[in-house]
């Protein structure tokens, strides 16, 4: 298809877009302009409901009194009645309460100036009342306009001597209400708003408003023109109270949904046009690099040839090299193997010297106990040896939960004769015979072999010789701490690394492969090891380890 094609199409769409925008949110508007007219009218009925229930009480409550059955006493006090009625009204709110006779003249009233004998047996909540109702009637009085709700109740326990009014009016109640946004007025059975929140409402006719009525979303609009305090365009809601006997009406106007639905569509607009700008100046784009990508095809096509050579060459080149260091670690690790077996091979010339003696003397039974030791010495080196190659091919071992403070009652016994020669004293902070964590018994002690082994070199030089040892718990972990009092460390951060060493090359106190292959194992078990200089001298070596479950 030619671009023009496509533009027009995008135009096309994006007045369909545009449109359809609109007509949604105006009838989200509606939707919420509607249930916003049911909440005021639910609102604005239970306000004037409330006021108009004490006024309904009032006549019940009279018709019952004492004062006002008297009303037809010819004893009677009128004009203390008189009072009384007009002290109730006062403190009622009232406009006006009267006792009338069965034939329909006032004979008591609060107001005796305006109302005193005056006939009314031809009002409708007079003949109500006498028929054993309570009488409820709305009248306009023509003179001022002013608009009274009449409530009236037959005074018991004789219904025919006369009925108890009470007059209100409907300005007062109108008074009492807030300021709302929307127009609301009740209307009575002629149509006419009769209470409303608008003066120029009040006694409109709805016949008088009704100017031009169509529907919109299933909801009624009325055009109102220019009406007073009344939207130009209302959507109107209607609910008829049958406690009133009345219709009410509220006017909402429809200009905040329509502004809302307008900014809307000219939100989705916006949008669109940003779209469709973008996309042309991507299609430009695009254009432009399809040409720069034709001229480059053919050149880089050349280039990732020769790219993928390189690429094998300089993979097999790493293989290569990873290998060759590889096997070179393993060399220069496997030199080392001599220093750690140094301790187990010394103990078995110890324990068979010391059998041979033992023989010689017929102590069959200690000589056996020494050979033994020595075969507990051979597994152990066995170990030791299978402990350093899984440490150079990162083999996976077995671990499960050891006891610790035999792993460190072992590894104290085996280096005693060490101690005792160099008159270093052990001092030992462990609270408890059994220390659950995870790890390897030998691996464990191999490394704790290391550590006093390393503490005891420190300690050659040094006048004051001491190795301390604490145990502490946490609620996962154990951490062991073993500190010598000798000069501490040159570099404590590069202690753990492999060849590193303090000590001459190729003396036969080790290679500078016992803490690094120490680190492995304590990090093969999840834990974590560490060292520095302590402030009070010396270095400490730090083992944290899982502890197990009990």
């Amino acid at each position: 298809m030619p671009r023009p094609v496509y533009i027009l199409s995008y135009i096309l769409l994006s007045m369909t877009v545009t449109f359809a925008a609109y007509v949604v949110s105006l009838q989200a508007g509606f939707d919420r302009l509607a249930q916003t007219g049911r909440v005021r009218i639910d609102q604005t009925s239970d306000r004037l409901l409330g006021q108009l229930s004490s006024f309904k009480q009032l006549p019940n409550i009279l018709a019952r009194h004492p004062t006002v059955m008297r009303a037809f006493d010819p004893k009677t006090d009128l004009d203390g009645l008189n009072g009384f009625l007009s002290n109730t009204a006062l403190l009622s709110g009232a406009r006006t309460i009267f006792v009338v006779n069965a034939n329909g003249e006032i004979v008591s009233s609060s107001n005796t100036q305006a109302t005193l004998g005056a006939n009314i047996s031809d009002q409708p909540y007079m003949r109500a009342a006498l028929n054993g109702r309570l009488g409820f009637f709305t009248a306009l009085n023509p003179d001022d306009d002013a608009r009274t709700i009449f409530i009236s109740r037959a005074i018991t326990p004789h219904p025919t001597r006369g009925v108890v009014v009470v007059a209100v009016d409907v300005a007062a109640l109108e008074f009492e209400w807030h300021v709302d946004e929307e127009a609301l007025a009740f209307f009575d059975d002629t149509q006419t708003a009769f209470i409303s929140n608008r003066s120029s409402l009040a006694m409109r006719n709805i016949s008088t408003l009704e100017a031009n009525q169509t529907h919109l979303f299933g909801h009624p609009l009325w055009t109102l023109g220019d009406i007073g305090e009344l939207p130009d365009e209302a959507m109107i809601q209607s609910k008829y109270l049958p406690r009133l006997e009345m219709t009410a009406r509220v006017f909402l106007p429809t200009q905040t949904a329509r502004s809302a639905a307008r900014l809307q569509a000219a939100l989705v607009l916006a949008i669109l046009f940003g779209l469709g700008v973008v996309l042309w100046a991507l299609w430009l784009r695009r254009k432009n690099l399809s040409e720069q990508l034709a001229i480059e095809e053919a050149a880089n096509f050349t280039l990732e040839a020769r790219v993928e050579k390189r690429t094998v060459q300089l993979k097999l080149a790493q293989y290569q090299l990873v290998q060759a260091g590889k096997l070179t670690a393993l060399g220069e690790m496997s030199a080392g193997i001599s220093h750690e077996l140094n301790q187990p091979l010394a103990a078995m010339q110890n324990y068979a010297e010391n059998g041979a003696k033992m023989l010689d003397r017929d102590r069959v039974q200690d000589a056996k106990e020494n050979f033994g030791l020595i075969k507990e010495q051979i597994h152990r080196a066995t170990r030791i040896i299978s402990s350093l190659r899984a440490f150079a091919r990162k083999e996976k071992e077995t671990i499960e939960p050891v006891n610790l403070t035999e792993i460190i009652d072992d590894s104290l016994r085996l280096a005693e004769t060490r101690i005792v020669d160099a008159g270093v004293k052990v001092q030992r902070f462990v609270d408890t015979k059994s220390v659950m964590v995870m790890g390897g018994h030998v691996r464990l002690q191999q490394v704790v072999i290391n550590l006093l082994t390393n503490a005891l070199d420190a300690l050659d030089q040094s006048d004051e010789k001491d190795i301390l040892i604490s145990l502490s718990q946490a609620t996962q972990t154990v951490t062991l701490i073993i500190r010598d009092t000798g000069e501490g460390l040159e570099n404590p951060e590069r202690v753990f690394e492999p060849f590193y060493s303090t000590k001459d090359i190729g003396s036969s106190k080790g290679m500078g492969l016992g803490l690094s292959i120490s680190y492995g194992i304590i990090g093969s078990f999840g834990g974590e090891m560490s060292c520095r200089n302590h402030p009070m001298g010396g270095a400490e070596f730090s083992v944290i380890l899982q502890k197990a479950a009990s």
